[in-house]
């Protein structure tokens, strides 16, 4: 199983929102990074068909997914970060109900959307409205909706919005358990939700694509550069010299993590400590949003 971008780019008018990309992706998971307008859901929305390209072609298998049209749209699974629920069906009426769209067969339908209920830990609720859910029973009813139909491809954007660290967590260990034999894409802010799960990182920066590595790659980029120290000037000071990734307190003193150039030296009282995904998002996007 392989999609494959060839050349893949969008543009409006004189802007260009995705510059020619090349990329392959097979079965695994892999994290979508980038600020906000770096093309993050250009890209998605062009593998969902959801736009038209301005050139360039995207594979499924070998096929062009424009030709393949429908044959396509059967093996997607797409999780919007906008809920797309009603809040008045309920909750197994809403699975049939998406299930009916996307064409699955009656007896296929309903054996899979009491298994996925089942697994999304949904199945006591299955009889209540939407409405009465809270919102990671939501998100979670939002991702079984994406994975209804078995699909080969899953898309899903901001998958853990809104949830809290418990169900956050929960939330990524269903997602890691469905991806055997799938490709599924990750959009997300929240980095930690891919740093652990991800078999790779693709990080957009204004349409381009600048970094294509697992997270191990990307933070050993950094080693030698993430220091620890403890904050004992204003922390406007410090960030006028360094990136600084983090600032918290422990037995009563507050400490920053901060990252050093290349060339510069080991800050005074810095201690070394081993980079995480979060700091080699801010030494590629400076915490620019």
């Amino acid at each position: 199983m392989m999609l494959e971008l060839k050349n893949l780019k969008k543009s409006y008018g004189n802007k260009e929102a995705l510059k020619p990309l090349n990329l392959q992706l097979s079965s695994g998971i892999y994290g979508l990074l980038g600020p906000n307008g770096a093309g993050k859901s250009t890209f998605m929305k062009l593998i969902s068909m959801l736009l038209e390209p301005s050139g360039g072609e995207i594979l499924f298998d070998g096929k062009d997914i424009r030709v393949l049209k429908k044959d396509f749209l059967k093996v997607l699974g797409y999780m919007p970060q906008q809920t797309c629920l009603y809040p008045e069906f309920g909750v197994l009426e809403y699975l049939y109900y998406i299930g009916a769209l996307k064409g699955m067969e009656r007896k296929v339908l309903f054996g899979a959307a009491e298994e996925l209920l089942e697994k999304v830990r949904l199945s006591n609720v299955k009889n209540q409205k939407i409405k009465t859910l809270s919102g990671g029973m939501q998100q979670r009813l939002m991702l079984a909706q994406a994975l209804l139909n078995q699909p080969k491809m899953v898309i899903l954007d901001e998958p853990t919005a809104g949830l809290d660290p418990k169900k956050r967590i929960e939330m990524r260990n269903l997602i890691a358990e469905y991806a055997r034999d799938r490709i599924i894409i990750i959009a997300t802010h929240v980095v930690s939700d891919v740093e652990l799960i991800a078999n790779k990182i693709l990080m957009l920066d204004h349409g381009s694509l600048v970094a294509e590595n697992t997270a191990w790659e990307l933070t050993e980029q950094l080693n030698g550069r993430v220091f620890e120290m403890e904050l004992n000037v204003p922390l406007e000071k410090l960030e006028a010299r360094y990136k600084v990734s983090s600032v918290c307190h422990r037995k009563g003193n507050i400490y920053a993590k901060v990252i050093v150039g290349e060339e510069e030296k080991q800050p005074e009282n810095g201690k070394e400590v081993y980079p995480d995904l979060e700091d080699v998002y801010l030494c590629y996007f400076g915490g620019e949003e």
